[in-house]
């Protein structure tokens, strides 16, 4: 299982703040975040993130999905959706993650939009399906 993977099962599990136990005191993190309405950063440490996720109470209700991943040495690279309950995606997120030598988040990156779609595959070639802004894709 990958880091993002555990990562999101924590942050979306019933306890969000035990997703805290993988990130290292000394994180320091951006989050580029994009909704149909207005588009925000989010930077800091690892209280920054706290409040963060706390911020994010009205979340529940949906689920990150890890599409891919990889690692390179002590950093990894993911990229999924996040999706509704019932299955409807929300968005398209990319996120880079530097771990510490216990496998701690020290370094974390990250970017969602509802805009782009990045899953169909023909052949060897990925197709971007990109919506207009406001389609709530």
């Amino acid at each position: 299982m990958s880091f993002f993977e555990r990562y999101f099962a924590a942050l979306d599990g019933p306890d969000p703040f035990s997703s805290l136990d993988l990130v290292a005191d000394e994180v320091r993190f951006s989050i580029l975040w994009s909704d149909e309405a207005s588009t925000a950063e989010f930077v800091g440490g690892r209280e920054d993130l706290r409040r963060f996720i706390e911020a994010g109470d009205d979340w529940r209700g949906w689920r990150h999905h890890v599409l891919w991943s990889a690692q390179d040495g002590d950093t990894e690279f993911a990229s999924g959706e996040t999706r509704y309950d019932d299955g409807r995606k929300i968005g398209t997120y990319m996120v880079f993650a530097q771990l510490d030598p216990e496998g701690r988040m020290i370094r974390y990156m990250a970017a969602r939009t509802p805009v782009a779609n990045f899953r169909t595959l023909e052949g060897d070639r990925l197709q971007s399906e990109v919506a207009p802004a406001g389609d709530g894709v």
